[in-house]
């Protein structure tokens, strides 16, 4: 069989399909203070138990710094203030390939209130073992040298 076909069988001939994964945008948000990053514990699928920045999927005609805002809206009830990409990844799964830009954080005003997405969050100055990714060369790099008001 021929990688990325599938491959399907009649009584007469072989077909051969293109598998196509599906492409997601998708945003994190990185927001250290106190050179501390931020991680939210993840209460659902996918990666539920794990700890992970705030991030998701970019709707169909949102910026990517508007999704930020909106997902840490959603998840922490925070307002932010979104500075520059400092990072980009790809990651693929059986079914599509997500592309995550991530976004430092530079500011943020309220105060911490999950969502349902998530069960608990940490102020974290090493990454713990069970995260989602590792984060440790935000951390490294310095990324959140911002001031917050949280």
């Amino acid at each position: 069989m021929i990688k990325g076909y599938l491959s399907y069988r009649t009584d007469k001939m072989d077909f051969f399909c293109m598998q196509y994964k599906k492409f997601v945008v998708c945003v994190d948000g990185v927001y250290i203070k106190n050179r501390k990053i931020l991680l939210l514990k993840r209460n659902v699928e996918p990666f539920k138990g794990c700890w992970h920045v705030v991030g998701g999927h970019v709707e169909e005609g949102e910026s990517l710094k508007a999704a930020v805002k909106r997902e840490f809206k959603e998840e922490t009830g925070l307002e932010i203030t979104v500075g520059g990409i400092i990072d980009g990844r790809i990651e693929t799964t059986f079914d599509r390939v997500k592309i995550i830009a991530a976004f430092e954080v530079t500011s943020a005003e309220g105060e911490i209130r999950l969502n349902s997405e998530n069960e608990a969050y940490g102020w974290f100055d090493e990454i713990p073992s069970d995260s989602v990714y590792n984060y440790a060369k935000y951390l490294q790099n310095n990324a959140g040298s911002s001031k917050s008001k949280t």
